[in-house]
């Protein structure tokens, strides 16, 4: 009967493994920016409207190119403009504007005739010395088309808006071919499309070397725990197999893998080993005891099932937590992961005894029968722990207060593209876009008129005007654009581009007839992604650099002020933006950090205390867990580690996976006590035995998640550094503080 029912659930397992293998053969890696924003917020709602009326802020491409000297050599203009002319040709290209392209609209006032001057002469040599004076006094240009040496110019193009993964492929390539023809001293290139190619390209490779590393580090590992193939085969095969389920499962929603699954298969591969692991550690004890095979199965499986039940819902509920975010991939992360979780605890009680009833495993009997070194090695430790119980229960502390000194120094910001390191080819190209140019971070700002005569109206426009300014000089908004500085552009091009004509027109009949020339040909394209008269709003948009959250909401508040001391009119306006939806994202995160690590304490808590049916255990799971945390907590604030996407995820999926060997110890401890043994002898047991799972689980979940920080991604870098170190502590903890603890709980009075 057994071996029936073995071969059943073995043959099931393969179908459904091999339907899951056809269905991911469809997965495709994406990566979605947009699906970082908040969602059903007030903030990314009002952002979306505006995209839609005007258009997206971060769709645009750079070409920058540098020059051995001076841009001003006709060789290199020259080249710049032959490789204007073919990126122009490019499909998805709508615009593409360089130096060599640049006019100034000019209006006979007499005539009525409007003609296009080229700003740079660049085939009469002769004239860059007075072209280039005229470029260095035109607002705007500097930072937008030259750099402030005029070493390096740039072409900036505009293509196609929220074009999909294969079309941003192709427009990267294409660009960069391009680019690539003409023998300039150096290139850069940056934008959207090419940001989205590079990162997908990079998460195939480190999903690649993140499962190779971890079926490494796993197979070592269990390998000195058990000493036989099929110690390593038996739970490798269990969470391969759940992480093929999981990705299947993934693609039955329809969905693609993005930035946060990638690591997904790497946590499901340490974490799913964990059951079995310690399922084979007790059927090797059950061995060592004298039972036969079938029985230290039977035995194995019957004694800890509630508590690897207990493990897995836990871990599972530490990711399900993340569900709650407002943040479309950390929600499906953590459900997706939940999912893998339970699949990986069901293959344990499905295909791990089914693998045991029909193999002959002798390897793995014969070493569970010799002596086991663990047991001499807990033994002794747990003796230095008792004798020493008094100084542990005091260091516990002091470390504890040190931390909470370390938390209170925690930094809370973010940046763009912190999330990649600074050696990463697309960093550079931003640091070279900060340095030499404004930046690649989108500024945007809406304001909203009461009126549409508003325009007509010389005191708003020169508030307008007085904004542009503050906007530049302190705010730093580089290549700068709104609808007065092409109301001031125009007032020059009408009266024959006199320069002392670029302002703002101080008669309300004039700023009329300026207004009616706006809806020419030359003017309306650019008029259209600046102002919106169906919903009376104008657009400042511009680039500034990348300094962080703290830095710009600081400045945010600058802006309030300045606005009510300096502005004659009242007019709604709002900051906003693709940059500035990403600085909410992380708020919210670090902002639910503690609500959402107090439900997944509270509701594990409960759960322990629920189905123990009683008080003792909601207190002795928790004590144990929540001192790795407080600990990294402070690590974090001393080392500088700022609260962050990354950073603020990992203490609920920490505390679900490091709760786990708390579980086993207590099951343990509660089921020798029931059988009469006294709560010293049952904790010395339970040591000697659950001791060496824990230890051997929690070197493979932390060395799998230590692998992570291999990872050109930050954000991975330090999901895998900080959960591998709070695993670690919480193993020291587990040992030094639990056996202490449940001593002193049950302790006879």
């Amino acid at each position: 009967m057994q071996r029936r029912t073995s071969i059943i659930v073995i043959a099931a397992v393969c179908i459904i493994s091999l339907a899951c293998v056809w269905l991911i053969s469809g997965l495709k890696f994406s990566y979605d920016f947009e699906a970082f924003f908040p969602k059903n917020d007030p903030e990314t709602e009002f952002y979306l409207q505006l995209r839609d009326r005007f258009e997206t802020d971060n769709d645009f491409f750079i070409v920058a190119l540098e020059n051995d000297g001076s841009v001003f050599q006709e060789d290199f203009l020259a080249r710049v403009d032959s490789l204007n002319s073919l990126l122009d040709s490019v499909p998805d290209v709508t615009a593409a504007m360089g130096p060599t392209r640049l006019k100034r609209i000019i209006r006979d006032p007499l005539l009525g005739q409007v003609m296009e001057v080229p700003m740079l002469r660049f085939r009469e040599p002769a004239a860059y010395a007075s072209d280039s004076l005229e470029l260095s006094l035109t607002p705007g240009l500097v930072g937008w088309f030259f750099s402030a040496d005029y070493r390096t110019v740039a072409i900036q193009l505009r293509h196609t808006q929220r074009l999909s993964k294969e079309r941003c492929d192709a427009l990267a390539e294409n660009i960069e071919k391009m680019s690539n023809q003409f023998r300039f001293a150096k290139t850069h290139l940056i934008g959207r499309a090419l940001g989205q190619k590079l990162y997908v390209e990079l998460m195939i490779q480190e999903i690649i070397l993140f499962i190779s590393l971890s079926l490494i580090l796993t197979t070592l590992f269990l390998y000195v725990a058990f000493r036989s193939a099929w110690g390593i085969l038996i739970p490798t095969m269990v969470v391969l197999i759940s992480i093929l389920w999981t990705l299947g499962f993934i693609r039955i929603l329809g969905n693609d893998l993005d930035l946060m699954l990638t690591v997904l298969p790497t946590i499901l591969f340490v974490v799913g080993m964990s059951d079995s692991v310690h399922v084979l550690t007790k059927y090797m004890q059950e061995l060592r005891n004298g039972r036969e095979k079938k029985d230290a199965i039977r035995y194995a499986f019957k004694s800890i099932r509630l508590a690897t039940f207990l493990t897995a819902l836990t871990t599972s509920i530490g990711f399900l937590t993340l569900v709650l975010s407002n943040i479309e991939p950390i929600s499906k992360f953590g459900i997706y992961t939940s999912v893998g979780i339970m699949l990986a605890y069901g293959l344990t009680y499905s295909l791990l005894p089914a693998i045991l009833f029909l193999a002959q495993p002798s390897r793995l009997h014969t070493f569970a029968l010799t002596d086991d070194f663990w047991t001499v090695k807990l033994h002794s430790f747990l003796m230095w722990i008792i004798k020493r119980r008094y100084y542990i229960v005091t260091g516990t502390v002091l470390v504890c207060v040190a931390s909470f000194v370390g938390i209170n120094r925690l930094n809370i910001d973010n940046k763009m593209l912190e999330d990649l390191r600074d050696e990463h080819r697309l960093k550079q190209e931003f640091f070279f876009m900060e340095e030499h140019f404004s930046g690649c971070r989108p500024f945007e700002m809406a304001i909203t008129l009461s009126d549409a005569s508003q325009l007509n109206d010389p005191t708003f426009m020169n508030d307008m005007d007085t904004l542009n300014g503050w906007l530049r000089q302190t705010y730093g908004v580089g290549s700068l654009v709104s609808y007065s500085e092409i109301l001031k552009s125009v007032s020059q091009a009408n009266n024959a581009g006199m320069r002392e004509f670029y302002r703002i027109p101080q008669d309300s009949a004039e700023l009329r007839r300026l207004n009616k020339l706006l809806a020419r040909k030359e003017f309306s394209d650019l008029l259209k992604t600046q102002y919106n008269s169906e919903v009376r709003v104008l657009r400042i948009a511009g680039r500034i650099g990348d300094f962080g959250r703290n830095h710009y909401e600081r400045l945010n508040t600058q802006l309030d002020d300045f606005i009510s001391a300096n502005c004659k009119t009242k007019f709604e306006y709002k900051v906003t933006g693709t940059a500035h939806l990403i600085d909410l994202n992380n708020r919210y995160l670090v902002e639910n950090l503690v609500w959402d690590l107090l439900l997944s304490v509270a509701v594990i808590g409960l759960i322990m205390g629920f189905v123990y049916k009683s008080p003792k255990m909601i207190i002795l799971t928790i004590i144990p867990n929540l001192i790795p945390l407080i600990i990294v907590g402070g690590i974090m604030g001393y080392a500088g580690i700022p609260l962050k996407v990354s950073t603020s995820i990992i203490f609920n999926i920490a505390f679900g996976i490091a709760v786990d060997d708390t579980i086993h110890f207590l099951a343990r401890v509660r089921t020798l006590l029931r059988e009469g043994l006294s709560p010293l002898y049952a904790v010395k047991r339970t040591f000697l035995t659950t001791g060496k799972a824990m230890v051997v689980t929690t070197l493979i979940l932390s060395g799998g998640f230590l692998t992570l920080i291999l990872s050109d991604f930050m954000g991975t870098f330090y999901i895998g550094l900080l959960i591998s170190l709070t695993l670690f502590i919480a193993l020291i903890a587990e040992l030094l503080v639990s056996p202490l603890v449940i001593i002193f709980f049950y302790r006879k009075k």
